[in-house]
């Protein structure tokens, strides 16, 4: 099967916590699918986030030339440190997004659902050990 050219959007890393950049990265594969794959194991891509793969488009081979050729240029993708990507990209703030943090992966977060579920277990035990002695 014939390779196509695509253009996929991807969350990058290495900002801050709770913070992205949206990347376009040129890539050839045989489907979109593949595409999305391929791309989630690139390096600085946030590989363990759900949403980590925003959008994948089929493009010409002009577009995906051109694309790549950016990428090529780009100072984050070419730093392999964090004191290289801080002295190479001064700007780099312009660029950053929010990220919506994963709730499930919050420790506080767990930990609140945990007790609370916790305390509702009781009170029912409660409940039913009271009931008994009645």
């Amino acid at each position: 099967m014939k390779k196509r050219y695509y253009i996929v959007t991807a969350k990058c890393g290495h900002v801050g916590k709770n913070r992205c950049i949206e990347i376009d990265f040129a890539v050839r594969a045989k489907n979109s699918k593949e595409a999305a794959r391929f791309t989630r194991t690139f390096p600085r891509v946030k590989h363990h986030h759900k949403d980590a793969i925003r959008e994948v488009r089929q493009v010409s081979y002009q577009e995906y030339h051109e694309q790549y050729a950016r990428n090529e240029k780009d100072p984050y993708l070419r730093s392999g440190n964090i004191q290289e990507q801080r002295r190479r990209c001064p700007n780099l703030d312009r660029r950053i997004q929010e990220s919506k943090p994963n709730l499930e992966d919050d420790p506080q977060a767990r930990r609140k659902r945990r007790i609370t579920y916790m305390m509702k277990k009781r009170q029912i035990e409660n409940e039913i050990n009271l009931s008994s002695y009645f």
